[in-house]
C-alpha cells in the first residue's frame, strides 16, 4: 500500500513537471517564446501543405507525357521563376519587420489605410506573379496535354 501512494505521488509530480515544461505562462512571462513555438508550428504546417499541393501538380504535369524540349523548357521556366522571385524578395526585405511598419507609425498615430494599400500591393504582385507563371507552362503545353491536364485538375 505504501509503495502504491509513492509511486502515485512520483507519477502525479512528474506528470505536472511535464506539463510545466511545455506550458506557456499566464502571468505573461517568457509568453514570445510560447508565440514563437505556436507560429513555427504554423508555418511548418502551411509548408507541408504547399509541398503537398506542389508534389501533386508534379504528379499531374508528369502524366501529361512531356517531351524532352518540353520538359527542358519547363525547367528553364522554373529558373527564370526562381530568378525572379529572388529579385522580388530582395526588394521588398528592406521593407519587412519593425522598419517596414515605421512607415505608417507616427506621434499622430498608425496609417491604417496605407498600411492596407501596401499589403494590397503585395498580394496582387504575388498573384500576378502566380498567374504569369502558370500561364507560361500552359503556352508550353500541346493542345491535347491541355485537355489532359483539364481533366487530370478536375479529378482531383
Amino acid at each position: 500500500m505504501k509503495t502504491l501512494k509513492v509511486l502515485t505521488i512520483v507519477s502525479i509530480t512528474g506528470l505536472a513537471g511535464t506539463v510545466a515544461v511545455n506550458a506557456c505562462p499566464s502571468n505573461g512571462q517568457n509568453n514570445a517564446q510560447c508565440q514563437t513555438n505556436k507560429e513555427d508550428k504554423c508555418q511548418k504546417n502551411m509548408r507541408q501543405k504547399h509541398r503537398a499541393n506542389k508534389s501533386e501538380m508534379k504528379k499531374i504535369f508528369q502524366q501529361l507525357d512531356l517531351t524532352a524540349e518540353q520538359k527542358m523548357a519547363m525547367k528553364s521556366h522554373r529558373k527564370g521563376m526562381r530568378e525572379q522571385m529572388k529579385a522580388a524578395r530582395a526588394e521588398m526585405h528592406g521593407k519587412r519587420g519593425m522598419s517596414g511598419m515605421s512607415t505608417f507609425v507616427s506621434a499622430n498615430g498608425f496609417d491604417k489605410q496605407g498600411f492596407i494599400e501596401l499589403a494590397s500591393q503585395r498580394s496582387q504582385k504575388r498573384i500576378v506573379m502566380r498567374a504569369n507563371m502558370f500561364e507560361q507552362k500552359m503556352n508550353i503545353l500541346t493542345a491535347e496535354q491541355r485537355v489532359k491536364l483539364v481533366t487530370l485538375l478536375q479529378e482531383k
